[in-house]
């Protein structure tokens, strides 16, 4: 376990993982407010498994699992990437399933933490989502991240640690 929080937690990303990280990132709806394709096969999330352990080897980036602390069920996945020496972007993908429970704040919250434990000389945490995902920019906005700007469907926040 990396970081225990009230009802969730984080660990590593493992091969067991595979049905549950397919069934997250395969739902096209959800996947509207990523960046990347949803997945269509196992070997799609082979792939992202792989690159995932190629990120973290490089220093630049740092992804997890996100877990229901009760089931231990998979509830998604959460990242920071450096942006430079003193600021990350973060960033979440649960499933459908754990939308409107609060799970994303609690995971956000986690996640600064998880930073402020491993990453002392982070200063700036930024958050994207895209606008039209009104649920995520709110919950930022609830978490008192700063609104820094609006880019093509993008809306911009950042968080002072």
């Amino acid at each position: 376990m990396i970081l225990q929080m009230e009802r969730t937690y984080f660990r590593a990303l493992t091969a067991q993982d595979e049905a549950a990280l397919l069934e997250i990132y395969s739902d096209k709806d959800a996947m509207q407010y990523r960046t990347s394709l949803p997945f269509e096969t196992l070997e799609d999330v082979k792939a992202f498994l792989d690159q995932v352990e190629r990120e973290q080897a490089s220093g630049k980036k740092f992804r997890c699992a996100f877990v229901h602390g009760e089931t231990h069920e998979l509830m998604g996945t959460a990242v920071y990437t450096y942006l430079d020496a003193e600021s990350v972007e973060i960033g979440f993908s649960i499933g459908r399933a754990f939308w409107k429970g609060g799970y994303g704040t609690e995971g956000t919250w986690g996640l600064i933490e998880l930073i402020k434990q491993r990453e002392p000389q982070i200063k700036r945490i930024v958050g994207i989502a895209k606008t039209a995902n009104e649920k995520s920019v709110r919950m930022m906005e609830r978490m008192n991240f700063t609104f820094i700007k609006q880019k093509a469907d993008k809306s911009y926040f950042e968080y002072w640690v």
